[in-house]
């Protein structure tokens, strides 16, 4: 009897999702498991930041639970570290993070009542972080402030001068994506994540990517201006810039608990953002660069310039990068 599904890597090209019958075990790793039985199944993510047996999830009809097997780079329920070694139920829709990588589950019945007390009480406390996640598709913008490492290290003995600074330019770089019908995510230190979200029609895709290149373009012209500017960038002997990555696919988004506030995309094309930013080297200050599916969608607008590919990391195949140069129209 056929008792729920697991999608693994949702959003990303490689996303698979694995049929689960009643009482069966899922052992999740970078390899599978030798002499497995009928009643087993595997879940192979081949990526350097998940252990060989990284953990399992045991399905007994709308009873799940998950244990994480003492991975190096641990297990999560909706965001939540879990402990090793110990066994914790599941509800429907749960997001299980494996080191970078995330799987949904999908459980029949899925929210009701654990056979036992340790469960009950790990359902009452998933209660107020239970992450709603749809699937969208979006172009993600993600800017990150240069020399931030080396200001916090010269100004360490006052480093809320740098924050201070950071905070005024971060805000004028949230009020030109609002202003371009983007949506912040998210400030982390020295970098902030935005994006353009879409149903997935290839009209409204190119629009919005458009919107977002746009914003790209708008926020490198807004630095020059602020970096002049002592009172919002005080460091006159620090060159005031971002490196800009965007990328286009589906994404998961989610909410934790009951708020619909703090939004979190989760998935591969916010982790293809991130680490398209990393390739840009420090004699490169101020780039702008995208990823095969933003050209794409709008190439007939922009100019670009092909840079090559690009191993990047937790991904199988190599990526096209373009840079950004400027609006044809």
């Amino acid at each position: 009897m056929e008792s729920g599904s697991i999608i693994a890597l949702p959003g990303a090209p490689d996303s698979f999702a694995l049929k689960v019958a009643n009482d069966q075990t899922i052992y999740i790793g970078r390899k599978a498991k030798p002499n497995i039985l009928d009643t087993e199944k595997c879940i192979v993510l081949a990526y350097s930041e998940v252990s060989a047996k990284h953990a399992e999830i045991r399905c007994s009809g709308n009873v799940w639970t998950i244990i994480d097997n003492g991975s190096t780079n641990g297990t999560t329920i909706n965001g939540v570290p879990i402990n090793p070694g110990k066994e914790y139920g599941l509800k429907d829709q749960d997001v299980i993070g494996i080191a970078n990588y995330i799987l949904v589950v999908s459980i029949p019945n899925g929210d009701a009542n654990y056979v036992t007390q340790s469960k009950n009480d790990i359902q009452g406390e998933q209660e107020e972080t239970h992450l709603q996640v749809k699937l969208i598709n979006a172009t993600i913008l993600v800017a990150d402030l240069k020399n931030f490492t080396t200001l916090m290290e010269e100004f360490a003995h006052d480093p809320s001068i740098v924050m201070q600074a950071a905070g005024n330019v971060f805000g004028q770089l949230n009020k030109e994506i609002e202003k371009n019908q983007g949506q912040l995510e998210k400030i982390a230190g020295d970098a902030i994540m935005a994006y353009w979200a879409t149903k997935g029609e290839s009209i409204e895709a190119g629009v919005s990517c458009h919107k977002a290149c746009l914003t790209a373009l708008r926020l490198k012209d807004i630095m020059t201006k602020i970096a002049k500017v002592k009172t919002i960038w005080p460091f006159t002997e620090h060159p005031l810039a971002f490196d800009i990555a965007l990328a286009t696919g589906n994404v998961a988004k989610g909410a934790l608990g009951k708020s619909q506030g703090n939004p979190a995309l989760l998935g591969d094309t916010a982790n293809l953002a991130f680490r398209m930013e990393k390739l840009i080297v420090d004699d490169e200050l101020g780039k702008i660069i995208v990823d095969q599916n933003t050209y794409d969608l709008v190439k007939e607008n922009f100019d670009f310039k092909f840079l090559g590919e690009f191993e990047i990391k937790g991904r199988h195949n190599a990526v096209n990068v373009y840079q950004l140069l400027k609006a044809l129209h």
